[in-house]
């Protein structure tokens, strides 16, 4: 396993460092592939999330992904200008609007994660399956035993 070293940082040898810089080397990954359909990567998981919930609010969304209110006000109006949701009031409470996914939108995300999921693959051709699938397994496992964190930018 190589060893290198991070431009001498005196952090490489933590852990959570590592992750940190491999997550930002993920997101540089997959930004072209947003990039040539317009998106970003907040904008795909909200939309991702959105398609996946059962006629989501923005606040239930907001809960979900850890994302601050008043930010994803500004994610879910960009992706309304983009023509990938609508704001539906909910039915049985008019103050409450229900996030709902276009259909174009269901065709930007299935070109999306088929995108990601290549891109992925190119990411991680130095490792193994098995060891892709352990680093997997154990990232979400501690993911999930840490509480989410609400980010504000």
């Amino acid at each position: 396993m190589s060893e290198a070293n991070e431009g001498g940082s005196p952090l490489w040898h933590l852990t959570g460092f590592r992750l940190i810089k491999l997550g930002e080397l993920v997101q540089a990954a997959t930004a072209s592939v947003f990039e040539a359909m317009e998106l970003n990567a907040r904008q795909f998981h909200v939309l991702a999330t959105a398609a996946t919930m059962a006629e989501p609010s923005q606040r239930e969304l907001s809960r979900a992904l850890g994302i601050d209110p008043n930010v994803m006000v500004g994610v879910v109006d960009e992706l309304e200008r983009l023509e990938l949701v609508e704001r539906v009031r909910n039915p049985n409470d008019r103050r409450r609007y229900i996030v709902t996914p276009t259909a174009r939108a269901r065709e930007v995300l299935a070109e999306a994660r088929s995108a990601v999921e290549r891109t992925e693959r190119e990411f991680f051709a130095g490792v193994s399956e098995e060891e892709r699938r352990v680093l997997h397994e154990l990232s979400g496992r501690l993911i999930g035993q840490h509480p989410r964190v609400t980010k504000t930018e």
